[in-house]
């Protein structure tokens, strides 16, 4: 494809992920089984600089629809004021701690790749900036499970071992918590207690995970670092991980920043565990939906369509 030729389309999708997973706060990340799919077509038939939006699925009626979309500035800002079609096909729920950010601008930035000659690195970096830390974006866009950090102005991400016989049963409550208001509620410097019970629950959840041994999740996924803090935020929250995990979950904690509630459990056990947190968030008068869903380990993709 050359650069700005009129009468282009290109499509992208990226998977919804999970990150903290408990005790990894900020630092590990899990791709899943739940898209957003995005097409961006610059169509000759448009007056100049025009943007047509439309936006199905999640976030539908809320989104912008217009030159403020986040989709839309991510792409213009780096291949220039054209006129675009964008349709945005969202299966990821807003504001709900599944990545749904971090997907909308890697998507943009899949498609910016499409254009010009860029390289993954520049992808990932680019977004990473935009979003404020990459435990979402390396995830979303390597696929699988991935340990982020960064030393300096250098990222560095590893992928941790493919689990294996496990699922992810996201409980999504009916309302939005944005990440903003999440981290506000946080504490800027935690007890010296605090630190090394989470340091050796992070290195546990890494063990577990390299090791295959669910069993130890449970323990390695209790956090003091950020979920106590956002307890007030998601009422209930402490009630839904308990039931998740008596329903036969190995471990289970906040989502990202919240509200949803992720519990990792076997096959067998995943369909109890869903209604299990659902029973659990309608004693504090909350509807909500659970989802079952497998790990992605292709990342997220982008091609010409033209």
């Amino acid at each position: 494809m050359s650069g700005h030729r009129q009468g282009w389309r290109a499509w992208a999708r990226v998977p919804a992920t999970t990150s903290n997973l408990g005790s990894g706060f900020d630092v590990l990340g899990m791709a899943l089984t739940l898209y957003n799919e995005l097409e961006i077509e610059m169509g000759h038939d448009s007056p100049p600089g025009s943007c047509l939006v439309r936006v199905e699925g999640e976030g539908a009626g809320s989104l912008p629809e217009d030159q403020t979309n986040e989709i839309v500035k991510v792409f213009k800002q780096h291949c220039g004021d054209y006129n675009l079609r964008v349709r945005c096909k969202n299966a990821i729920p807003v504001a709900r701690g599944l990545g749904s950010s971090a997907a909308a601008r890697l998507a943009a930035l899949k498609i910016v790749a499409v254009v010009h000659p860029f390289e993954d690195e520049w992808v990932v970096e680019q977004a990473c900036a935009l979003e404020g830390h990459p435990d979402n974006v390396v995830p979303a866009f390597y696929g699988g499970l991935r340990l982020s950090l960064h030393d300096g102005d250098r990222l560095v991400q590893v992928p941790l071992r493919e689990p294996k016989d496990l699922f992810v049963v996201v409980c999504v409550p009916e309302f939005e918590l944005s990440t903003e208001k999440a981290r506000k509620v946080l504490p800027a410097k935690v007890a010296r207690a605090d630190a090394v019970f989470t340091s050796a629950r992070v290195g546990l959840l890494v063990h577990a995970f390299e090791k295959r041994a669910y069993h130890r999740l449970r323990v390695a996924m209790q956090d003091v670092l950020h979920q106590p803090y956002r307890k007030p935020l998601v009422p209930g929250l402490r009630q839904v991980i308990g039931a998740a995990e008596k329903a036969g979950a190995h471990g289970a904690a906040l989502s990202g920043a919240g509200p949803c509630v992720l519990a990792l459990a076997p096959k067998a056990k995943a369909p109890a565990v869903g209604r299990a947190m659902q029973k659990a968030f309608l004693k504090f008068r909350t509807e909500s939906r659970a989802l079952t869903l497998g790990i992605d380990l292709k990342g997220a993709q982008a091609k010409a369509l033209e």
